[in-house]
């Protein structure tokens, strides 16, 4: 099996947590294997770093340099220049390499020269914290940027020199550190890259080990006087016979247990070991002129060189995973899903959020697991993609964690069931431990209710006669009201063009008419009546 190695500088972050892919259980839950460490990696040959901005004095200084980009957190190392005559450039990406990537025409090319470079900076700031510097150059009290200048103009007295120099001094005490430093690599027959190698690593069990008992070995291999072991969760190293080993005093070739004897639960465990110092000081970061760019001989910005701090390490981690004992309680999880307005379930046609409560037993109390939840279609049992997950440590074997989900629009007249699936670890892609995935199982399911019915127009013409439209509601000469039709009828005025209405015509006027007749008629007989009488 492989060992991750891992450099950490001033500080590392945890990766973020998610949910991840179902694991098979039972292999994954017996076999023993080693897990990628979660910290940053130390800077090899070919990768890409960041150089931050100068800090020191304005002639000399230290580059801040971050293994990732963009950089946050602390620095994972720092650098110093060895082109005193190229123009540096900042807040730019470097390429890392050996001393012999170096692509300067200095002195650094000459590996005398670069054993005395390397020696510097194995004895200097940051390689030591500023105190032990201060005390080793016989300057207590030393400043950081006398320390950065002193280490500085060591380093240029061998790449751009091969002389002592009259320097610019900031300080007296810059000078007594710099003189400490070229007496002392003057003195040494050089320092190789090999000389500054740090390494450490770790091979988990062989075979799969079993609850109730001591599971390993755990194979350690450093070529430091020791590192220190530690496990996550916390568990007792010993050796093989079962005696408790120094976790702060491991040595290289040692074989660690986990003793597992007073417990009877399937679990995992991570043996992480750790080794004061990193390989990558010494090693070079080559600079473009220009952004984008490569460099070249020919053309590139100011090489400078590696350095970690006093406080970076070399890491490795393997996990081991055990089976729980035989008869042991086997963890087994329940679910409950309900709408989280009202607790029924059944959600609107528009969707709403769902919670499911999931019961757990027999887990191991400190152990940190992951539940994983998807919402499936209980008609055919695909998923729906809506997803949910929690992180929880418990405290007791049995209790229980909720998980929610947020149902969008889109499924209206869906059944869903909620699928659980319970993982050991943080990111959800530890070995499986339980699941509970019935898709008839109607306390895991919710129902969405249909979309309202909406009206669909007809193309069909309606079978209703229209209403008639009355012009006027006076009556017509028989008492009978006018069911006149809304156009005009023959003979009959219609509107005019600015539509103002003409004057009725219609069965008031014929009722004068008749009686005007009525009386011409009376008065024409009147008179005849009188002609008569005359006429005799």
């Amino acid at each position: 099996m492989s060992t991750q190695h891992t450099t950490t500088g001033g500080s590392a972050t945890r990766p973020a947590a998610r949910p991840g892919r179902r694991l098979a259980t039972a292999l994954l839950t017996l076999a023993a294997l080693v897990v990628p460490s979660a910290a940053a990696t130390a800077a090899e040959p070919g990768d890409t770093v960041h150089i931050g901005s100068k800090q020191g004095y304005g002639g000399t200084g230290l580059f801040p340099i971050w293994y990732e980009t963009p950089p946050t957190g602390d620095p994972d190392a720092w650098a110093y220049c060895v082109e005193h005559d190229v123009s540096a450039r900042t807040n730019v990406e470097g390429t890392v390499g050996g001393l012999d990537d170096f692509l300067g025409d200095n002195h650094l090319s000459d590996p005398a020269v670069a054993g005395k470079v390397l020696w510097v900076l194995a004895h200097s700031y940051p390689a030591l914290s500023l105190a032990d510097f201060g005390e080793a150059s016989g300057v207590p009290d030393i400043s950081r940027n006398d320390a950065i200048e002193a280490t500085q103009y060591a380093i240029w007295r061998y790449t751009d020199l091969t002389w002592d120099a009259s320097w610019s001094w900031e300080s007296e005490d810059s000078e007594t550190a710099y003189w400490y430093l070229v007496d002392g690599a003057n003195a040494s027959s050089g320092t190789t890259p090999e000389d500054l190698a740090v390494t450490a690593s770790i091979t988990a069990p062989a075979t799969p080990g079993t609850a109730g008992t001591l599971v390993g070995p755990f194979v350690v291999s450093t070529n430091q006087p020791t590192v220190t072991a530690s496990v996550d969760p916390a568990t007792a190293l010993v050796d093989a016979s079962g005696t408790p080993v120094d976790p702060a005093a491991v040595v290289d070739g040692q074989e660690l247990y986990l003793d597992l004897r007073g417990s009877s639960a399937a679990g995992s465990a991570t043996v992480t070991v750790s080794a004061v110092g990193s390989s990558a000081t010494g090693r070079v970061v080559s600079v473009p002129a220009a952004s984008g760019g490569t460099p070249t001989a020919e053309s590139h910005a100011q090489s400078i060189i590696l350095v970690v701090p006093s406080t970076a390490t070399t890491s490795a981690r393997a996990t081991a995973r055990w089976s729980a004992a035989p008869g042991a309680p086997v963890p087994a999880i329940g679910t409950s899903l309900v709408d989280a307005a009202d607790g029924d379930r059944v959600l609107p046609a528009s969707g709403g959020t769902v919670v499911d409560t999931v019961s757990y037993e027999n887990l191991t109390p400190g152990t940190e697991y992951t539940l994983v939840g998807e919402l499936v279609r209980r008609s055919d049992g695909t998923p729906t993609g809506i997803t949910g997950a929690v992180t929880f440590t418990p405290g007791e074997p049995s209790g229980s964690v909720e998980v929610t989900f947020v149902v969008p629009a889109g499924h209206a007249g869906e059944s869903l069931v909620a699928f659980e699936t319970l993982h050991e670890g943080a990111d959800g892609e530890g070995p499986v431990v339980a699941e509970h995935r019935d898709i008839e199982d109607a306390a895991q399911t919710v129902t969405v209710e249909e979309d309202a019915a909406t009206p669909t127009p007809s193309d069909e013409p309606s079978e209703e006669p229209s209403p008639s439209v009355t012009p006027s509601d006076r009556p017509t000469p028989g008492g009978t009201p006018s069911t006149a039709p809304s156009t005009p009828a023959s003979g009959t005025p219609g509107p005019t063009p600015t539509g103002s209405r003409l004057p009725d015509t219609g069965a008031e006027s014929s009722a004068i008419v008749a009686g005007l007749a009525v009386l011409a008629l009376a008065l024409g007989g009147g008179a005849a009546v009188a002609r008569r009488r005359l006429a005799r």
